[in-house]
């Protein structure tokens, strides 16, 4: 059995934001974000664009393009981290926003942060094999922007906001065969990326708007030093199990952590320049949307994915690891 990508569609925020801005914003040097960032320029979310709106814009966009409608679908998964509200989860507000109750495909959320969209491709493979459903729309929507101080830059000036959804068909014909999925947990990070107000803990009902709790915090030496223990074990699993090395590959997407996380992968790892889809520069790291950005950039300027073989390699807060391999018929 293969699965079809019907469709993979993006929406980002009308506001886009050049580092040179947000230079300003944090009284920096010209060019200083830019430089330790790697990113270029960033979408941010206005007040009338919700992560909800965002991703049923994107979901719409996708139903377009595969002349489908919201009653095509069996499944909707949103994948991320960013909410509207607390509850209800965000794949019935999106559901709400393209639909009625006439129209009645279950829905679900899966928050693994950075790495919620691995987890839903693979869990949509196992549905799709299993022959529960036929079609399946994914949806990621991130606005990390709200949660970012400008006084903690290096954070600042990393993330942007976006939405993507892709719709997946199972077909006994064409398509792509997911050939390996592994995901490691190392718990010794467990918190070294976190936002400590707002859950059960600390609701944060007595702290002022400015609390630091509010915000997004990273001890990302600490996080560089558990990938850096790990990721190479990482990577020859892959290769013992499949026998694939990273020059095998004709695309590597990445999760665009951040410009030191780009090159620590190109410097160890040697990949080909062409082999690598590269937004981090244009989008910023987009947590859990980052990484199905750069399938739309390949999947949609480069449509002729007959025999090909990508990988897909991701991490997030926890800390953990994710590794994919879609090969194409």
């Amino acid at each position: 059995m293969g699965i079809n990508i019907l469709a993979i569609e993006k929406y980002l925020p009308k506001n886009r934001i050049s580092s040179t801005e947000l230079d300003k914003v944090v009284n920096g040097k010209p060019g200083r974000i830019e430089k330790n960032s790697g990113v270029k320029f960033r979408h941010q979310a206005s007040n009338d664009e919700t992560v909800a709106q965002m991703g049923a814009d994107a979901l719409i966009k996708g139903l377009n393009k595969a002349s489908l409608t919201p009653k095509d679908l069996d499944l909707l998964i949103f994948s991320g981290a960013s909410f509207d509200y607390p509850i209800p989860h965000n794949s019935a507000i999106i559901k709400s926003k393209i639909t009625t109750d006439e129209v009645n495909f279950y829905c679900f959320d899966i928050d693994s942060t950075c790495l919620s969209f691995m987890n839903a491709l693979d869990i949509a493979q196992l549905y799709l094999e299993a022959g529960r459903f036929k079609r399946i729309a994914i949806v990621c929507s991130e606005i990390a922007s709200k949660a970012l101080s400008p006084h903690d830059e290096k954070i600042f000036g990393l993330f942007g906001d976006a939405a993507v959804a892709i719709i997946l068909e199972s077909s006994s014909t064409s398509g792509y065969k997911q050939t390996f999925a592994n995901f490691k947990n190392f718990p010794s990070g467990a918190l070294q990326a976190c936002i400590l107000l707002g859950g059960a803990v600390n609701r944060g009902i007595e702290s002022p708007s400015n609390d630091k709790g509010y915000y997004f915090k990273m001890d990302g030496s600490g996080m560089i030093r558990l990938i850096k223990k790990h990721f190479d074990g990482f990577i020859n699993e892959m290769k013992e199990k499949t026998s694939n090395r990273i020059k095998d590959f004709d695309a590597i997407i990445t999760h665009q952590t951040s410009r030191y996380g780009n090159e620590f992968f190109l410097e160890n790892y040697h990949p080909r320049i062409d082999q690598m889809v590269d937004t981090l520069s244009i989008y910023g790291n987009c947590i859990s949307a980052s990484i199905p950005l750069g399938l739309e950039l390949l999947i949609n300027n480069n449509p002729d994915t007959k025999n090909k073989k990508i990988l897909i390699l991701g991490s997030g807060a926890g800390l953990s690891l994710g590794a994919l391999i879609l090969e194409f018929n």
